[in-house]
């Protein structure tokens, strides 16, 4: 390895082959892991992408610069003309498909998306909408078409910050000559690195989407871009190391990674790092040309793949959302996935062919002017329809009224907040039940439980209007209501249901319904759920409190109104992902079992008003309306339809008739 010569200078660009097989890569495997086609770790593709922009842009950047040439104007063209009208295209070709098959809360959403990435803060869009759902890796980011842009805008945030501090680096400091730059390079490469770690064991969502922790593996590319002229490996042997080593950093966390994987953080330095080792083994000089890796890497096709990258990177991720939503169902087949990464891919053909380039090369807007024009007129229609979206709560007008229906029925469910923390219960500040009377009233009655505690408030609620008295709700998403348990999956800290018992002492409430995802504890840990249960039923009646526990409710496969919608829609009959009779019992097994013992509670069970008329399945609709908003969630009329009589018939009042009442969500 050596540096002969004039060292003060930068690296010269020119044009690299083997960095298009690069991006590649890289996008093939982002592909192959969003679809999916067995590539759990393909996310890294992006990292790649990172230390690669960081590398050409920087290269780019630190040329004007020695030219005298530079200016912030210039940079941002260039940016406006690789990045935005193909962006464009893919948005606004998006929003109408998505417009046909969108229900109105999903649309919203899109909406909001669409100024976000406008705005350069998709990431930060996604990171506060998604964090309590999972995050990028959660079942959320499947309706979200526009998520991937979070990664442009990580880069554009980049871009508008770093050319400032070169610029002003190369006019006030020392820091022009290429060794000096890149030893700050360097420690600020290591410095993003420990910060990216720490975020990872903290605050994992953060790190993930945020430019701080995710600059580093820019200034990788840009520490390389600002090494000596003259450095290069020399020796074949050594070149041919780091380039194959560089692959195997890249490749092998495509198939050794998961979405458990903590990241970005030390996860994310085989991929920068292999992107680095492969750059630079392939770093030409006078005599010195590409590795067998690099060879491999700049043949024709996979050059080609990689000059279309950014296209298919922009398409693929909303062709597969939309497929998705029109499918339904979760689990799609291989030959549906297949077609669908095929049509992103002559979508980006197109894309690169008559949008990308032409802008580009400016065959089209040659000038600054209207390419700055261009950019503000995008970016202002792009606010106004994200605006229009978002104000209109998703233009639920534009559904036909088959579909509009499902669509009121996802949007039929309690808005605000309702789930409660221990602090919360401590200090009285639960959801009043009965909210008629008097809310200063000594309850009467508690509801305690998860999710599905909160799709039975309506019905609680309605059972104290009944009664004439005042309750209390205490519900908390993923929580079990039992006494000394945690599953691992809680929301709350079992803080919360000592917090709950103490309230139950301090008010002296007489009647408490506990309702939950039973099945999902009792996967967990049948053990634990059964003798907490018991526990709690006989701690509360010790405490002189009467213990109704409503159970399990069929769960479903797949988002009923969605599904319902799909299928009006031109969609499949999704007869098969009704819940049979079967399957729910052998869910519920340790439940049924604890309702046949002799412990001091009413055994509510749901499932019977569920029951098709002469089938062994469940009902996902009564009157042609879906009775889920989501997957495993009642709507608030359905709650208060088969709820209802449940509780009305724990105190001996026979249950209704199953038929919605004329005009009920329509």
């Amino acid at each position: 390895m050596s540096a002969p010569g004039n060292t003060h200078g930068f690296q010269a660009l020119t044009y690299r082959p083997e960095i298009d097989g690069l991006r590649a890569l890289a996008v093939i495997a982002v592909v192959l892991f969003h679809a999916p086609l067995a590539c759990p770790g393909g996310y890294v593709g992006v990292d790649v992408f990172f230390v690669i922009s960081g590398f050409l842009i920087t290269s780019l950047v630190l040329r004007d610069l020695e030219a005298g040439k530079f200016s912030l104007a210039g940079f941002w063209e260039r940016r406006i003309r690789r990045i935005l009208p193909a962006l464009s295209v893919m948005i606004f070709v998006t929003l109408p498909v998505a417009g046909v098959m969108y229900l109105s809360e999903d649309f919203e959403q899109l909406g909001k998306s669409v100024i976000a990435q406008a705005l350069l803060t998709a990431n930060l869009f996604f990171w506060r909408n998604d964090e309590d759902r999972g995050g990028y890796f959660g079942p959320a980011s499947e309706e979200r078409p526009l998520l991937h842009t979070w990664s442009l805008a990580v880069e554009e945030q980049f871009y508008l910050i770093f050319p400032i501090l070169m610029l002003f680096l190369f006019r006030f400091s020392r820091l022009r000559q290429a060794g000096a730059l890149g030893r700050v390079l360097g420690l600020s490469v290591a410095g993003g690195l420990l910060l990216a770690e720490m975020g990872v064991r903290y605050n994992p969502a953060a790190s993930f989407y945020l430019l701080p922790t995710r600059a580093w593996e820019l200034l990788m590319g840009a520490w390389l871009a600002a090494l000596p002229a003259g450095f290069v490996i020399r020796r074949r042997l050594w070149r041919e190391a780091a380039s194959w080593l560089g692959l195997a950093g890249i490749v092998i966390p495509f198939w050794l990674y998961s979405k458990e994987t903590p990241f970005p953080g030390l996860a994310a330095l085989p991929p920068c790092l292999g992107t680095a080792l492969v750059i630079l083994g392939n770093t030409r000089r006078e005599g010195i040309g590409l590795t067998s890796a690099g060879r491999m890497l700049a043949l024709p096709p996979v050059v080609f793949i990689g000059l279309i990258s950014y296209s298919l990177y922009l398409w693929h991720w909303p062709v597969l959302v939309l497929g998705k939503y029109w499918w339904v169902d979760p689990v799609t087949p291989l030959r549906f996935r297949i077609g669908m990464v095929l049509l992103a891919a002559v979508l980006a053909v197109l894309s690169w062919r008559f949008v990308e380039t032409p802008f580009r090369k400016k065959k089209w807007m040659a000038a600054r002017k209207p390419a700055f024009r261009f950019a503000g007129v995008v970016t202002l229609a792009s606010v106004v329809l994200g605006a229009v979206l978002d104000l209109s709560e998703g233009l639920p007008a534009r559904l036909p009224e088959r579909v509009a229906k499902q669509d009121r029925a996802a949007g039929d469910k309690l808005g605000g907040r309702v789930d409660v923390k221990a602090d919360d219960v401590r200090q009285d500040h639960l959801y009043v039940l009965g909210a008629g009377k008097d809310s200063t009233l000594s309850p009467q009655l508690l509801l305690w439980g998860d999710s599905h505690a909160r799709h039975a408030i309506p019905a609680a609620d309605a059972l104290c209007r009944e009664l004439g008295i005042v309750g209390r709700a205490a519900v908390s998403a993923a929580t079990a209501p039992v006494l000394d348990a945690r599953f691992g999956f809680e929301s709350e800290t079992p803080g919360l249901a000592a917090a709950v018992l103490d309230y139950v002492r301090r008010h002296r409430i007489p009647r408490a319904i506990l309702a939950a995802r039973w099945s999902m504890y009792e996967e967990a840990d049948t053990t634990l759920l059964e003798k907490s249960l018991t526990k709690t039923i006989r701690t509360l009646h010790a405490e002189g409190c009467r213990v109704w526990i409503v159970q399990s409710i069929p769960s479903i496969g797949m988002e009923a109104p969605k599904a319902l919608a799909m299928r009006e829609l031109g969609g499949r009959d999704f007869d098969f992902w009704k819940e049979t009779v079967a399957g729910h019992r052998s869910k519920n097994q340790m439940m049924d079992r604890l309702a046949g013992e002799d412990l001091p509670a009413v055994f509510l069970d749901p499932a019977p008003l569920f029951l098709e008329a002469g089938s062994d399945r469940y009902r996902v609709e009564i009157d042609g309306l879906s009775i889920y908003y989501d997957d495993d969630h009642l709507t608030n009329t359905a709650s208060r339809l088969l709820l209802l009589p449940l509780l009305r018939n724990g105190l001996r009042e026979p249950p209704k008739g199953l038929h919605f009442p004329e005009g009920a969500v329509r």
